[in-house]
């Protein structure tokens, strides 16, 4: 069964309600309706302004509409109406529990977020640092080997988030390989398991990373491999098994809100990661990451016509700045923006990485993305439990 666009209602976690000390979910007012007819009483009494006062945890700061519209308040489990409690099958499962379905877009609580510990400005990732980050593994045709030529983001336990452009061109048939699986919870390509020792010399390590074969391989119904312009280049790959989700293993959010859907996100500053090709040419063995801004649109399309490229509103652009940049091996990757939710930091995805100049990190031109929130209701359709 298909998930639809209508029933995405997320938590932002599981909470506990002051006054009773009942389990709940931390839920947008207008989606409790308990709370939000008092907020819409005239004269409320002072212990029903002490219970709004009480029950707020946190703002939704993904939207930019007015104070009310952004408030967070734990809705005890026993005040969600049945369709609330209905659209939110996460519910109280903790991470490592039995993966949800397919289909289910995970809650807020539970994608997006980093239990690591994130150093600006530094290039190397934490251990457990883009949890969602997906590495697709190819076969060579003609032989027993692998290797791997792009990237991903887990968005549910089912299904990886890509670009078209890694399934099908000219240039990966050219190549003699072909899509075989996708690689979960993989830091380090060169060790297994993946561990740090840290300035105690105490040693974390990681669990091994697990490899999934791909199932289906969904590509956008309008994209034209090797067109020049690359329009409509995302991409679904549904995994033959569920995944649990974990620190190491975790889905990134998708921009569903109408807010974050439709933001250009002109001058944010977005992180980007992946195993791509660094300054010597070679790809990396460790997750590695930038930080690149996004341009004004009407200002990357001129940049690129020149080239007779044409770029729309489905698409964003970002970096240009010298040797920092995605590059070979990082397409399909997530350009991602956090934004604070409540009191969370909260990844997004924002963009896939499409294409770019070369070489990669060229001074004053950006890399080309997929803009996500374009097709989030195309993305919802595709999914299936």
């Amino acid at each position: 069964m298909v998930n639809s666009p209508a029933a995405a209602q997320f938590s932002y976690g599981n909470c506990e309600a002051k006054d009773t000390k009942e389990k709940g979910l931390c839920i947008h007012i207008r989606d409790c309706p308990f709370l939000y007819e008092i907020l819409n009483i005239t004269k409320p009494t002072t212990a029903q302004r002490q219970l709004l006062a009480d029950s707020q945890c946190g703002l939704d700061n993904t939207r930019q509409s007015n104070l009310l519209q952004r408030i967070l308040v734990c809705c005890p489990d026993s005040k969600r109406s049945a369709a609330g409690a209905a659209s939110d099958p996460a519910g109280d499962n903790e991470f490592g529990d039995a993966p949800e379905p397919g289909n289910v877009l995970p809650s807020i609580g539970k994608c997006g977020i980093l239990f690591a510990n994130r150093i600006y400005g530094g290039t190397k990732t934490q251990l457990s640092e883009f949890p969602w980050m997906a590495l697709l593994k190819y076969k060579a045709k003609q032989k027993d080997e692998y290797s791997f030529n792009c990237g991903g983001a887990l968005i549910t336990s089912r299904y990886v988030l890509t670009a078209s452009h890694c399934l099908s061109s000219n240039k990966l048939d050219q190549s003699g390989l072909e899509l075989h699986s996708v690689r979960l919870g993989e830091w380090d390509t060169s060790t297994a398991p993946d561990c740090v020792t840290d300035l105690n010399k105490k040693q974390t390590c990681a669990p091994m990373h697990i490899d999934i074969i791909i199932e289906k391989k969904i590509l956008h119904d309008f994209y034209i491999p090797n067109a020049i312009d690359q329009m409509h280049d995302i991409a679904l790959l549904r995994l033959k098994e569920l995944v649990r989700f974990t620190d190491y293993v975790k889905p990134i959010c998708l921009p569903v809100g109408d807010d974050i859907r439709n933001n250009n996100f002109e001058d944010y500053a977005m992180d980007a990661a992946g195993w791509g090709a660094t300054e010597d040419d070679r790809p990396s063995n460790i997750k590695l990451k930038i930080t690149v801004d996004v341009w004004n649109l009407q200002r990357c399309q001129d940049k690129y016509r020149l080239y007779q490229m044409h770029l729309n509103g489905s698409q964003l652009c970002a970096g240009g700045k010298n040797n920092v940049d995605t590059c070979r091996g990082d397409s399909g990757g997530p350009l991602m923006v956090p934004t604070n939710v409540g009191q969370q930091e909260v990844f997004f995805v924002a963009g896939i990485t499409s294409y770019g100049p070369t070489p990669c990190g060229t001074p004053g031109w950006p890399g080309v993305y997929t803009r996500v929130g374009h097709y989030v209701d195309w993305v919802i359709r595709k999914l299936e439990a």
